[in-house]
């Protein structure tokens, strides 16, 4: 039996602007999917992040359908 390791990200948020950053995308494109939520935030303070441990889930979730 084969056991297979998660690898969580090193930070479980990331600003947006970063994460937009990351992914290669506009970032009001990643603003239009934080505000329709499709993809999962946290506010902390006055800040959004995109919750990338739950974003992580969310992945692994629809890729074992």
């Amino acid at each position: 039996m084969q056991v297979q390791a998660i690898q969580l990200p090193p930070v479980p948020v990331m600003e947006w602007v970063r994460f937009a950053e990351s992914v290669g995308l506009p970032p009001d494109v990643i603003r239009g999917m934080l505000d329709k939520e499709h993809l999962p935030s946290i506010k902390i303070g006055k800040r959004r992040f995109v919750n990338l441990v739950l974003l992580t889930q969310m992945c692994l979730a629809e890729a074992g359908e």
